[in-house]
């Protein structure tokens, strides 16, 4: 089984299970901080300057933290939107906000939206990019849509459905990145890691010896 070599300290500044999933699916060692920022567009920002503007804000918080530890890391941020009809779909906190988002979106294209910074706590070197996704919604009758809120899985999903999840049945198809969807392009991060020399792609290991 192939593995990446890690040649440098990580540290995920998200305590987003999907963000960690997808780092852990890829054998990667992390340390794991939850940065406090407030998550609110500024007047008349585009949907594509405030995720990206989190994105680089979380990053950008955990760095601070970094340097008070004294720790070494490139530090990994990112941060989801869900766009539709020129409004920000956030994170719905009740199940009434959720059914009303839902049924906003139910047989409607919106886009999602990831901006990720990685961050080099030694140099202080950035790197940031949006990426964006199209998905398409089935047209869902009311009592589906009933049903997923019921769940509880919408609350605290960004335009309050998981496509990992249960809400892949919402979906009808997607443009673009799946990952993207489930909140980290981790097939866009990965290069950047290994062009800077933070990751290399490994040999065989066999009984956690390389070989």
């Amino acid at each position: 089984m192939s593995y990446f070599l890690q040649h440098r300290p990580l540290c995920l500044a998200s305590s987003s299970p999907r963000r960690k999933e997808l780092l852990k699916k890829f054998n990667l060692e992390f340390d794991c901080y939850s940065p406090q920022i407030d998550e609110i567009p500024n007047k008349n920002e585009q949907a594509e300057s405030f995720v990206k503007r989190m994105a680089v804000e979380k990053g950008r918080k955990i760095h601070q933290t970094c340097l008070i530890l004294a720790q070494d890391a490139i530090i990994l941020a990112g941060d989801t939107i869900v766009f539709f009809n020129g409004q920000i779909l956030g994170k719905p906190e009740t199940a009434s906000h959720a059914k009303s988002m839902l049924s906003q979106l139910n047989g409607n294209l919106h886009t999602v939206l990831s901006g990720y910074s990685i961050l080099d706590s030694a140099s202080g070197n950035e790197i940031t990019d949006v990426i964006c996704t199209k998905v398409k919604f089935q047209k869902m009758p009311p009592d589906l849509l009933e049903w997923y809120v019921s769940t509880g899985e919408p609350l605290g999903k960004a335009g309050a459905y998981s496509i990992q999840g249960l809400g892949s049945i919402l979906v009808e198809s997607i443009a673009g990145s799946y990952n993207n969807v489930v909140g980290f392009p981790i097939e866009y991060i990965i290069p950047y890691m290994s062009d800077n020399g933070w990751i290399s792609y490994s040999e065989k290991v066999q009984a956690g010896i390389n070989v």
